[in-house]
């Protein structure tokens, strides 16, 4: 079935989410945040573009931008390519780490500006990665409270809300409300006790590996046994499964086998 054809912001500005493929975790050390925020302000400055907003969370990452129409592929193509590139250089891998399709929402009004801002940067704290938005390193929100951050355009922001104070004032009012179901996929298991942060720190110390794209190279009585330690120590079947790259169902198995 050919794909719909994407639907286009009649003022240049778009919610985007790139999401890896498989929830396959994104960002396992912070040279990772770092590089790919390189090559997005990199990919900014070539296509001449404004950034409102980002987040990058552990296995999807959202952007608001305003971007002609007739750069938007060729953007995201050179900003996963270049990124994707770097990055199965470093943890030697090959293929694809994105999705092939992004996902964007056409904002066409204030209050539809206003409501992303919100959403993308509570992210983290929808997450139970942190408690409020500004204590996450990986977004753009401390922009607003004025650290110098060149990739963020705020004063846009300021100027629909009115002025900086009164957009802080609607960050405090609406960050504990602030809900969308259109992306209640992004963090499904937001209650459970251990973040993927924590999730990731604990497979590194069972296993000794590097990288989760190390699982790749273990035998697998090996992999397995590594399984089967992460379930004993708390992580979800999602998150397991995410982690090792096999599907919900292999974890599932595996976990049941007894010795």
């Amino acid at each position: 079935m050919p794909r719909k054809p994407r639907t286009l912001s009649s003022t240049g500005i778009y919610h985007i989410i790139l999401r890896s493929v498989n929830q396959h975790i994104i960002f396992e050390e912070e040279s990772d945040y770092q590089k790919f925020l390189f090559v997005l302000s990199d990919c900014k400055e070539k296509y001449d573009i404004d950034i409102y907003a980002y987040c990058l969370m552990d296995n999807h990452i959202h952007l608001l931008v305003y971007i002609p129409d007739d750069k938007l592929p060729s953007f995201f193509q050179s900003l996963g390519s270049r990124f994707v590139r770097w990055y199965n250089n470093k943890y030697l891998r090959s293929g694809h780490l994105f999705q092939e399709r992004f996902h964007s929402s056409v904002i066409e009004n204030d209050k539809a500006f206003l409501s992303a801002l919100i959403y993308i940067h509570n992210n983290p704290v929808k997450a139970n990665m942190c408690n409020y938005m500004s204590e996450y390193r990986w977004s753009s929100i401390n922009a607003y409270y004025g650290a110098k951050n060149p990739l963020v355009n705020v004063s846009f922001a300021y100027q629909i809300a009115g002025s900086k104070s009164s957009l802080l004032h609607f960050f405090a009012k609406e960050a504990t409300s602030s809900e969308s179901s259109l992306f209640a996929e992004d963090h499904p298991e937001s209650n459970h006790f251990l973040t993927d942060e924590k999730a990731l720190s604990i497979f590194k110390s069972i296993t000794g590996l590097h990288s989760t794209s190390d699982v790749t190279y273990l035998p697998k009585v090996q992999r397995n046994n590594y399984v089967r330690a992460l379930k004993g120590k708390g992580l979800t079947i999602k998150q397991i499964a995410r982690i090792m790259d096999i599907s919900g169902t292999t974890v599932k198995r595996i976990t049941k086998i007894v010795h």
